[in-house]
Formats: C-alpha cells, sequence, structure tokens
C-alpha cells in the first residue's frame, strides 16, 4: 500500500470531524469522535468509524443523527 491512502484516511478524519463539530446542530447528536477512515482504492467509498459516549438510548440517537 502507499502513503498515500493513509494520509487521504487522515484528511478524511479531521475534515469530518471539524463538520460535525461546527456545522451540525441536530440536537439529537451526543459527544461523537471520528475515530478512523478506511477508504477504498478508488476513493469512492468510505467507512466511518465513531465512538460514542453515553447511554444506549443517547448512542441510538446520534446514530441516527449521523445517518440523517
Amino acid at each position: 500500500m502507499s502513503e498515500r491512502m493513509p494520509r487521504v484516511d487522515e484528511l478524511l478524519r479531521e475534515e469530518i470531524s471539524t463538520h460535525l463539530s461546527r456545522s451540525i446542530s441536530d440536537p439529537r447528536l451526543g459527544f461523537v469522535t471520528v475515530v478512523g477512515v478506511e477508504t477504498s482504492p478508488d476513493l469512492r467509498h468510505a467507512k466511518v468509524y465513531v465512538s460514542m459516549i453515553g447511554t444506549e438510548a443517547q448512542a441510538a440517537d446520534s446514530l441516527a443523527a449521523l445517518k440523517s
């Protein structure tokens, strides 16, 4: 694997984190941290890994907010 993919993944993680903290004002969104991103080799798809703090209900609400 080239050095490019980990750099792209890290840049995407930073941008998504920034967007979540500054641009999303959904009240369902609790304390969510983007912990990683894995992109496909052609950069068409990405898996975003998040960590959530709170109860199961709060985590479900945060996940619903992220999906919307």
